[in-house]
């Protein structure tokens, strides 16, 4: 099916990965002076906008206000039509958000990198032991900033495991760095534990990083959805 492509925006200036939870939260749309509600399901979702499937088409740079709403939890936001593939749905990216809607919004995101990260560490057949040298920079778990030069134990398509003598806590975000073909990734801490004198640390991609590492691993479902192939510029 041939796509229309109504937005301005690229697939180069897709900043945020999108992520099809396994869990969505429901959403509720309302656009118009009116206030009217329209139907649609949360598809993917990003910190920047997400993507619902609806057979409502808007024009681009409509202005709607929509609500996210999951275990007692809910993101108030305003968004904007970025992009419409008819028959299908819109694109919005959000251009503001109440209270502690972007706090809620991590914490969802970050829960699904957990688990996804987790998921896939216990598929041997998705993680390779092999040494990369890579440096690791941010802070550490006293807040003070660190890099260090350090190498994999493992890898998988979520990211891998490395070893570090600076202590880090669960769900700080790092930056790696790959030495051998100087590509950068935003990684998420989702496991560490003692190994002698030093932590082996866990760290999936906050964005799936397309050739970050030396290999390709066959794709996996529920995976973030590769930038080059996303549906919408958020």
């Amino acid at each position: 099916m041939d796509r229309q492509d109504n937005s301005n925006k690229t697939v180069e200036n897709r900043a945020n990965a999108r992520y099809r939870l396994s869990s969505p939260p429901d959403v509720e749309i309302l656009h118009g002076e009116g206030r009217v509600p329209f139907k649609a399901r949360l598809a993917d979702l990003s910190r920047g906008g997400c993507f619902v499937e609806t057979e409502t088409v808007l024009p681009n740079e409509t202005e709607v206000m929509l609500t996210l709403s999951k275990s007692g939890d809910f993101v108030k936001a305003r968004a904007s039509v970025v992009r419409v593939i008819p028959h299908e749905g819109l694109a919005l990216e959000f251009t503001s958000m109440e209270g502690e809607g972007f706090r809620i919004l991590d914490f969802w995101l970050s829960t699904y990198i957990v688990a996804s990260w987790a998921a896939a560490s216990r598929r041997r057949t998705q993680r390779i032991a092999m040494q990369i040298q890579v440096k690791v920079s941010g802070y550490n778990s006293q807040g003070t900033r660190f890099m260090e030069d350090t190498h994999t134990v493992e890898i998988n398509n979520f990211g891998g495991s490395v070893t570090l003598k600076t202590p880090v806590n669960r769900g700080q975000r790092l930056v790696l760095f790959n030495l051998q073909n100087k590509k950068t990734a935003e990684c998420m801490v989702v496991h560490h534990e003692a190994d002698g004198n030093a932590w082996k640390v866990g760290l999936a991609f906050i964005s799936l990083s397309q050739a970050f590492w030396p290999i390709e691993f066959p794709p996996t479902e529920g995976a973030p959805r590769d930038p080059g192939t996303n549906r919408f510029g958020s």
